[in-house]
């Protein structure tokens, strides 16, 4: 498919800092994409960025460099197209990929946090600002609910400043450390918090600044398979090195 944003989701992105869309990937290449994937959680091919995502979640750093098709898709074409429409340059590119694992029964949640948080070490300080021609995408590989652990958000809260995190787990010097909101019930109107329930090849997208946090995956039988990738201006790459979901 070749995406194309209507104004309404313009709109969306400006007012909630994410956009979800149902169907974002066709049948054919979520099979390639499938089939990619396990082939690098399965160690069947070796990827240099493979590890425990602040010890508790199997992360593969930029599986680009490692498989074929997560360094060439169509997905990340159509993202890049997207990328070009809300940010009014052809200068977009995609800056970062990664892939998350929950098998079913995985007892671990990503915590709240901002994208941001990443660009320094530990953590960025609160009130830096936020670099906002950067958008992350998120492809469920698997259909996701707030069961198996599908995204959360909470709108509008993108353009502030950062807010004060901390690190959840991990080595606090390592690239594979979690970070987390140090008080979401303060910082963050969890009233409005919008889950992003999604069928396999669907998608969601989000800013640098926007707050969000996936479950565990509390289901029996049910994987949590996902694609995750950032497409950004040349401005919007600062901090694109970490991001965790």
């Amino acid at each position: 498919m070749t995406a194309t944003l209507s104004a309404e989701h313009a709109e969306a992105w400006e007012r909630d800092g994410f956009l979800v869309w149902d169907s974002f990937v066709d049948v054919e290449v979520l099979a390639e994409l499938r089939r990619a994937y396990d082939e690098v959680i399965e160690r069947q091919v070796a990827a240099a960025g493979d590890r425990m995502l602040g010890g508790v979640t199997r992360q593969v750093m930029i599986p680009s460099s490692a498989h074929p098709t997560f360094d060439r898709n169509v997905v990340v074409r159509d993202a890049i197209h997207i990328g070009r429409q809300l940010f009014g340059t052809d200068e977009v590119h995609r800056s970062f990929d990664m892939l998350i694992y929950k098998p079913p029964g995985h007892p671990h949640e990503t915590p709240w946090h901002q994208d941001m948080a990443y660009s320094g070490r530990p953590t960025a300080a609160a009130g830096t600002p936020i670099a906002l021609e950067s958008i992350q995408v998120w492809v469920a590989l698997d259909d996701v609910d707030e069961e198996n652990g599908c995204m959360h958000f909470v709108p509008g809260r993108h353009r502030d400043p950062l807010l004060e995190h901390r690190v959840a787990s991990g080595d606090p010097e390592s690239d594979g450390r979690l970070l987390e909101v140090v008080d979401p019930a303060r910082d963050l109107d969890l009233a409005t918090v919008v889950a992003a329930p999604l069928r396999a090849g669907g998608c969601t997208m989000h800013t640098q600044g926007t707050p969000h946090q996936t479950p565990p995956n509390r289901s029996a039988d049910r994987p949590r398979r996902a694609y995750i990738f950032n497409v950004a201006t040349r401005r919007g790459m600062r901090g694109l090195t970490g991001e965790q979901t």
